[in-house]
């Protein structure tokens, strides 16, 4: 609506000159002041752009929606990485822009995402890792760990019950039947999801490089299990930052070759696994062949932790709980 875009030019005296990383920070309370009417957003656009903005600032304060909803701010983010590799900014202002961005999302894991895809933005335009690394704020990144990890424990007073097909017994005694010298079946693949706790987006870039099977302690201080090449991780670094985690099956070789096994497979019979070009995985296939035990993918990685936990030894309720936090990384 023309007026809520006349009442911010006024009180914030934006001019075309105005960066758009400063223009970003308002993205989030305009789209609120907004209702979610596409005659109006594009009545307000109209407004800003007859008070002075370019088109690209107005696309900053109003994202473009896709299929009806919300665009998650990709292009706000694609634009000030544009900005930051236009004018070649020095890092002391690259962490103020992120700063702002990370800011004006409405809690942690949201102002993380900003960063991890301002840093995938900037990778994509060829901005050296000193602009990179500036992006990364070490309090924003801690509490959405924190907030994610808290999501991903099992709660067994949510009335979620483990189908029988996927008790801890039975899926031990089919990953011990596994033959990787024959073709694997989706039957396969779901089983090793649960083994590792896996989104489905995590299949395709996950892999266990370094381990130490000496230490019967290793998911304590000093892990010596580690994931690498985290989906989320390696677009940006292109190797993968390690990661402790858990898995059901505790002998690491073992479970490399299970991986290892499902990974060489994805080309041509899990070709659903590979992202498209939004990053997106297809986990229908998937959903397909658990549905008849009355689940979904989203719940396997809550039924791998737990077993996780229970294999590794959790003395308690609240051990256990931090070896579900572990398991889920």
């Amino acid at each position: 609506m023309a007026k809520v875009a006349t009442g911010f030019m006024e009180h914030h005296k934006w001019t075309s000159e105005t960066p758009l990383s400063e223009l970003a920070k308002y993205t989030e309370e305009i789209n609120k002041s907004l209702r979610d009417d596409r005659k109006v957003r594009s009545n307000a656009k109209t407004r800003f752009r007859q008070l002075g903005l370019t088109k690209e600032q107005v696309e900053v304060l109003i994202p473009i929606r896709l299929t009806g909803k919300r665009e998650e701010g990709r292009d706000t983010v694609d634009k000030i990485a544009q900005e930051i590799v236009e004018n070649d900014y020095p890092s002391e202002k690259i962490k103020e822009i992120s700063n702002n961005l990370a800011g004006s999302a409405p809690n942690p894991v949201a102002g993380s995402s900003r960063l991890t895809l301002l840093r995938k933005k900037l990778q994509n335009r060829g901005a050296d890792h000193s602009k990179k690394e500036a992006t990364k704020i070490p309090h924003i990144t801690t509490e959405s760990n924190k907030i994610q990890a808290h999501r991903h424990i099992f709660d067994e007073d949510e009335g979620f019950e483990c189908p029988e097909h996927y008790y801890l017994e039975k899926v031990q005694e089919r990953l011990e039947k596994c033959d990787i010298s024959s073709s694997p079946s989706k039957k396969n693949l779901v089983d090793i999801m649960v083994m590792l706790s896996m989104r489905p987006a995590d299949v395709a870039g996950l892999s266990i490089d370094k381990y130490d099977t000496s230490d019967e302690m290793w998911y304590k201080s000093n892990y010596s299990w580690y994931c690498t090449g985290y989906s989320k991780i390696k677009g940006e670094t292109g190797s993968g930052e390690p990661r402790p985690f858990l898995s059901m099956e505790k002998d690491p070789i073992r479970t490399k070759e299970l991986l290892t096994w499902i990974q060489n497979a994805i080309p041509e019979k899990f070709t659903f696994l590979q992202k498209n070009r939004s990053g997106i995985v297809n986990v229908n296939p998937i959903n397909t062949t658990i549905a008849e035990h009355g689940i979904t993918s989203c719940k396997l990685r809550v039924i791998g932790a737990d077993h996780a936990s229970r294999i590794h030894g959790g003395r308690n309720d609240s051990y256990r709980q931090y070896l579900r936090k572990l398991a889920c990384r």
